[in-house]
């Protein structure tokens, strides 16, 4: 079904950005590549019912290993996407060891923790660009074709339908009725004989994976990244878009992530003419009132919504 869906998505965004201008075909950019890393947080939150608010670092380290590897080395884009991925894995392979000894809000704060100290390094580092940051990343290329925003369009949205394919097996699989056990009761889980460490340890891996990949295609696209590309806040905003689409919805990984990302747009150019001269701290005032509206009265997200609605 979601291969289904995702397919369909793909088809309309390949026809959607020969008609529409560059920044609107940069937004649906975004918003795959959102998206992407969404859905590794709503196969770790919303499936195996962990927490998790640091996957900014690891969209931050695959965006970084490809740009240092394009730009250093001069290794091709598509291989810097693998490098990224790999690295993000192994980065929380080797902290997942720790990290996932802890439960609910300490696991929280552990995440969060490891964001904070990802940013830092990218701050520190000279090799990477410290705080100034990397520019002149190269794109992707297909032969003598360097992509453009409409090819990085298509690139980022058939990543997201191949993330989507394969998530969907996943959940549907021993795997992914496994994660649910451990959601529902990690005792019980383990009662029943499911290695509850392993899974999760693998689906931590897993959602670095999906945010080490989409990281790497959003350096590329934008040709210049630095570590404010990667705080806190973009950590709080994915898993806003996670649990405002459905967390436990691979479908409702797109919608939050459309759903964030058009809010965005429409506080940015209704909020001046409401309040002019009003700064960013207006809009992010408003975007927060709205999400917490949002939360109230939607707490099972978008898709939710529309399956209660469907049984209704």
């Amino acid at each position: 079904m979601h291969g289904r869906i995702g397919l369909v998505l793909l088809v309309a965004v390949a026809a959607a950005v020969w008609v529409l201008p560059s920044y609107y075909t940069g937004l649906l950019t975004q918003i795959g590549l959102y998206a992407l890393v969404t859905i590794g947080l709503n196969l770790f939150m919303g499936y195996a019912g962990q927490v998790s608010l640091g996957q900014a670092a690891f969209f931050g380290i695959g965006a970084y290993a490809s740009a240092a590897l394009a730009v250093k080395l001069h290794v091709t884009p598509w291989a810097g996407m693998l490098a990224g991925a790999l690295l993000a894995a192994f980065v929380a392979y080797v902290l997942s060891f720790v990290a996932l000894r802890l439960r609910e809000n300490l696991l929280a704060l552990a995440t969060l923790a490891l964001g904070i100290v990802i940013n830092v390094v990218f701050n520190q580092w000279e090799f990477i660009g410290g705080s100034s940051g990397f520019k002149d990343i190269p794109g992707f290329t297909l032969g003598a074709y360097t992509f453009d925003q409409r090819a990085y369009a298509v690139l980022a949205w058939a990543l997201l339908v191949l993330g989507l394919w394969f998530a969907g097996n996943l959940v549907r699989s021993s795997f992914g009725r496994s994660l649910v056990a451990i959601s529902a009761g990690e005792l019980g889980a383990q009662a029943l004989g499911v290695d509850a460490e392993r899974l999760k340890r693998q689906t931590f891996v897993l959602s670095a994976v999906y945010a080490g990949v989409a990281g790497a295609v959003y350096a590329s696209q934008q040709s210049y990244i630095d570590p404010s590309s990667f705080d806190f806040l973009l950590s709080v905003n994915f898993v806003l878009m996670s649990v405002i689409g459905g967390i436990r919805s691979l479908s409702g990984a797109v919608v939050g992530a459309a759903a964030v990302v058009a809010l965005k747009q429409m506080l940015q150019a209704t909020v001046p003419l409401v309040l002019p001269g009003a700064r960013g701290d207006f809009q992010s005032f408003f975007f927060g009132i709205i999400l917490i509206a949002m939360l109230i009265y939607l707490p099972r997200g978008i898709t939710g919504r529309f399956a209660e609605a469907r049984r209704a």
